[in-house]
This record gives structure tokens, sequence and C-alpha cells, in this order.
């Protein structure tokens, strides 16, 4: 089945088969309904506060389960799209991946406890916990990005290879972490030898690694800002 198509057979979630799983998603029969009331309840106005009307949102596509994979990956992504649309912050920051994570099991009792009890508050609770969890761990994620990034700035500047270039792609490199040469020749708007220059020197001062072992088409990473970035979502 193509990645994004509806599902058209039955899932389940735990267990060998439906019979003896921990949850039974709709038939596929069902999904367009589900989906479409959803969809207009987003869209629909609703005296909840955003922030809850997020995590309400959450717990009904998790239910509906219209994918045969990736249905949790969505789900998440949906809470942090939500917060954006609904105007709580400007850009989609709010992440609560690792939150989830780190309290597993009580998720998942959570999400059974709405379905088989109807407990939304206790759903409330935990999911605004959570939250709250996200936001402390981006605020430390921010303030650990702002301590790299000043500390390589002098790293690079005081090395031997630094160049004007390199410095100017060190201060691109939080929204590029990820380079090849040809990215970095278009940043900068120079020749392809400075820009050569330029990551060799990036290089050479601990803050870009060649991540392909190769001698032609190389990427270089940004590694520690990407290891802040991903840190605790293995």
């Amino acid at each position: 089945m193509p990645p994004g198509e509806i599902r058209r057979s039955q899932n389940w979630i735990g267990g060998t088969r439906p019979g003896n799983a921990r949850f039974v998603p709709p038939p596929p029969d069902a999904l367009p309904a589900a989906l479409s009331a959803l969809e207009k309840w987003i869209h629909a106005t609703d005296p909840l506060p955003p922030l809850i009307r997020a995590g309400v949102a959450h717990v009904q596509f998790e239910t509906i389960h219209p994918f045969l994979d990736g249905n949790g990956r969505i789900g998440r992504l949906l809470i942090t799209l939500l917060v954006e649309h609904w105007g709580l912050l400007k850009a989609p920051l709010l992440y609560l991946s690792v939150a989830f994570k780190r309290h597993r099991q009580e998720y998942y009792d959570r999400l059974s406890a709405v379905r088989t009890e109807g407990d939304w508050e206790g759903w409330t609770r935990f999911f605004l916990a959570c939250v709250a969890e996200a936001a402390d761990d981006g605020v430390a994620a921010a303030q650990r990005l702002f301590t790299l990034t000043s500390t390589d700035r002098l790293k690079l500047s005081a090395h031997p290879a630094a160049t004007v270039p390199a410095i100017r792609l060190l201060e691109m490199l939080p929204s590029n972490p990820m380079v090849t040469l040809p990215l970095a020749t278009k940043l900068l708007g120079v020749s392809k030898p400075t820009a050569i220059k330029a990551l060799d020197a990036l290089q050479q001062a601990g803050i870009l690694r060649e991540t392909t072992g190769k001698k032609r088409d190389r990427v270089y990473a940004y590694h520690r800002y990407l290891q802040v970035l991903t840190q605790d979502t293995d």
C-alpha cells in the first residue's frame, strides 16, 4: 500500500489477532466517516481551550488509526501542527515524542482508559503534564544549542585554518545542519574552491563531520548540533 493511503484492511494493537488484541481500531469501511468527523471538529468552533483540543484530537486520531503504519508519528505531529495552527506558538516547536516515550506505559494506559471508561479528565491531566515537560525540554535544548554555537564560533575564530567564508558558513549551519559542497557554494555565494576551504576549516576545527566516507558527493554534518536535537529520541 502506498505511503499515506488509508488502510483497506483491519489492524490491531497488541496480540496476534483482533480477538486477543489490546485495542482494535474501527474497520476500514468506517474510516471515511470517522476521519471526516475529526476534520470537521478540528475546523469548528469549540469552547475547549486549544491546547486541550490538541490533546483530544490526538486521542481521536490514534483511536481511528487510519494507516497501517506510522499512526503514532503522525498523531504526535498533529499535536505540533494544531498548536501552531491555533496560534499558541508561532512555529512548530512543541514536540511531545520524548515526553510520551518517557511515560510510555502511562500513555498507553491513559489512551485505553479514554476508550474503555471515558476518562478524558485523566488523559487531559497526563497530556498537559507532558506538554509542560516538553516545553522544559525545549528550553533546555535551546540553551544547549546556544552554548554550543557560541563555543564553536570561538573555536573556529581561533583556528589557523579559519576563513571569513568558514565563519559565515558556521552561522548558517543551525538552519542547514547537513551540508554538501554545492549547498555550501550556494549559501555562501562563492566559488567552489572557496567553499571547499570553508568546509575543510570547519572539519579541521571539529565542527563538521563528513558522513559518507566517499571522495565525491560528500555530506557534512554539524554532528554535535544534531546530537542535541535528537537526544532521547532513539
